[in-house]
């Protein structure tokens, strides 16, 4: 006997008849569940049964075979399910509730992560803007107070005590003008406004933090959670990022400068978001290239362990990773001369090569 299941039920078939059956309930919801399962290539409840009952069956389905039954290549005969009770509504409310289904199963915390992060790089320009409009403004009043104080606490005064009067400190005579009291109640709603984007921007930075350490625990130990997280991002989740090349990572972050290179023949990019650490920003731009590619080689093995092991290698990598970028800083001490001539063009260079 053979076994079949079609999205409205199992069936038993001998020589081509029906001989037992199990239809499906007449719910978009419960045949939507049977359909994930099988999709999940997993056997139903329905199929379990039969193959409890029967030790010779056929199935047409590799799925099935893996749950004991005996593959076969015999082309089964067409079920209509007119004929068994089911319309075409039916199927079409079951196929829609299982694509809600995979539209929630496709959500990620990576996904979470990714607008997170562009939600921070606005919050970082609002609050950019905003500090130097409140700056300019205030500047009309008391343009002193900016050169005597942090960024933090310049707006959280101004907020606070409005005109250098009520300021809590001493202050020389100012060459500012006298600020009204509408004025005044303007730019200190503004610098209050300052305040709460910046608290924003700062627990947004946080879920990103505790995010990404739960998500990529060694990469964000090798170059820090912010920039592990635009790593991430940039790659499209942790797996991706870990199936990249060390040569990818590089440059991720540097797709513009990239694609200008090909279009063009511009120098190539060497680094991408890794311009953003330290190690790599602070070095002489001769070593630069080398510490990004030794940082983005790490940066993969590192990125494989959280995805497939998560075994905890960030000690070990990051003592390598000092090592190598320590060689590279003796290596490369010395700035290399440059050619009297001057550097060649990519382009021309191309050129020149289809010339001959």
């Amino acid at each position: 006997m053979l076994l079949v299941t079609t999205w409205f039920g199992s069936f038993l078939l001998d020589e081509g008849k029906v001989v037992q059956q199990k239809l499906f309930p007449k719910d978009a919801a419960e045949i939507a569940s049977r359909l994930a399962l099988i999709e999940d290539w997993k056997a139903l409840d329905e199929e379990k049964e039969f193959l409890s009952l029967h030790d010779d069956l056929f199935v047409v389905e590799p799925r099935l075979e893996r749950a004991g039954g005996n593959l076969t290549g015999e082309r089964p005969p067409f079920l209509a399910p007119d004929a068994f009770g089911y319309d075409r509504e039916l199927l079409h409310a079951s196929m829609v509730e299982l694509a809600k289904r995979r539209m929630r199963k496709a959500i990620r915390p990576e996904d979470h992560l990714r607008q997170a992060v562009g939600g921070l790089d606005e919050l970082i320009e609002q609050e950019n803007l905003l500090v130097e409009r409140v700056r300019e403004w205030y500047g009309l009043h008391f343009p002193e107070l900016a050169r005597m104080v942090d960024t933090g606490t310049y707006t959280q005064m101004i907020a606070t005590h409005g005109r250098r009067e009520n300021l809590p400190m001493e202050y020389p005579e100012s060459v500012g003008a006298d600020l009204g009291p509408r004025e005044e109640a303007e730019v200190r709603a503004l610098a209050e406004l300052t305040r709460q984007v910046a608290a924003r921007r700062k627990a947004i930075e946080g879920y990103v933090e505790s995010s990404v350490r739960g998500l990529a625990p060694n990469v964000s130990a090798l170059v820090g959670p912010m920039i592990a997280a635009r790593l991430v991002t940039l790659a499209g989740g942790v797996e991706e990022l870990a199936r990249s090349p060390a040569g990818t990572i590089q440059l991720l972050g540097a797709e513009r400068a990239l694609f200008r290179h090909l279009r063009t023949g511009s120098r190539p990019p060497k680094h991408g978001v890794l311009f953003q650490h330290p190690w790599v920003h602070r070095a002489p731009r001769w070593q630069r290239g080398a510490i990004a590619r030794a940082f983005a080689g790490t940066i993969a093995i590192a990125a494989r362990a959280d995805a497939y092991t998560h075994r905890d290698l960030a000690g070990g990598l990051l003592r390598h990773l000092e090592e190598t970028i320590d060689g590279i800083r003796t290596r490369k001490a010395e700035k290399p001369a440059r050619h009297k001539g001057g550097r060649t063009p990519p382009a021309r260079r191309r050129e020149g090569r289809r010339r001959r």
